[in-house]
């Protein structure tokens, strides 16, 4: 990162340095307090390390340092970005006997929608200051107005990817994914039929989202009446009686769900 404030004069360059040692302490303390939130700055830590590493080497002559930065960069972007990285921090916000599982994005995040929106990110943050820091005051000035609130916004965005999970609780189990159902709902361990791997003809309500990976699927006793997210600000009730939810780590749900008796296929 020196090798790509060293065009700068000495003032904005210092600035710059302390403002990029700022944003890893930020990183750093993240690590250490594994929230939702947190796993957002984690994750936004690792994808803005990775970027500033690429743009940083076009000045750096020193080949064994790119290859280094390389390194540690791509690897901090995978273990952060990793399901079990997800449900580690997911799960350190529930109370007592709970468990939670972090639940899979829906499939035009994972392919476009988040990674357009971390670029987006970490340009609307950093595009800015550099400009300012470069002597363009006037680009400086209008890259901050709008990079700043798209940066705000993505931000936003990606935390709300990761306040979708299922939770296992004593009572049964909670599907809590405002993209699914308007409000968390509880499905009583008396009402779980069987909690297991999703048949490919499968007529279950799909609340995955069209996300990639292994769907479960739940089978209730009865019907069960839930309230689906709103779509044009009306709210809709629907009876179901089975339905498809996708953790990011199905193998271990399952796990949790057969040591609570909670009935549950083996996986296949």
């Amino acid at each position: 990162m020196a090798d790509g404030l060293d065009p700068l004069e000495n003032t904005p360059r210092s600035v710059l340095s302390v403002i990029l040692w700022f944003l890893w302490g930020v990183g750093l303390f993240s690590t250490f307090v594994p929230r939702p939130l947190s796993l957002t700055g984690v994750r936004f830590g690792g994808v803005l390390c990775f970027i500033l590493t690429f743009w940083a080497a076009t000045t750096s002559s020193t080949a064994s340092v790119i290859i280094i930065a390389f390194v540690f960069a791509t690897v901090a972007l995978v273990i952060g970005s990793s399901a079990t990285i997800g449900d580690l921090f997911i799960d350190r916000i529930s109370y007592g006997n709970e468990r939670r599982f972090l639940l899979r994005a829906p499939a035009a995040v994972t392919s476009f929608l988040r990674p357009a929106t971390y670029l987006v990110s970490v340009v609307g943050l950093v595009a800015g200051p550099y400009l300012l820091a470069d002597g363009r005051t006037v680009a400086g000035v209008i890259a901050c107005v709008i990079g700043f609130p798209l940066t705000f916004v993505g931000l936003r965005s990606l935390h709300q990817i990761n306040r979708r999970w299922v939770v296992l609780v004593p009572a049964g189990l909670v599907l809590h994914d405002h993209l699914s159902l308007n409000e968390p709902t509880l499905f009583q361990r008396s009402e779980i039929e069987s909690v297991g791997p999703a048949s490919a003809d499968t007529d279950a309500v799909d609340f995955t989202q069209g996300a990639y990976g292994l769907a479960l699927e739940v089978c209730c006793s009865s019907p069960h009446d839930v309230w689906v997210a709103a779509v044009k600000k009306e709210t809709e009730k629907q009876t179901i009686e089975t339905f498809l939810f996708a953790p990011v780590r199905p193998d271990h749900l399952l796990v949790e769900a057969t040591r609570r008796s909670l009935t549950s296929h083996s996986p296949t």
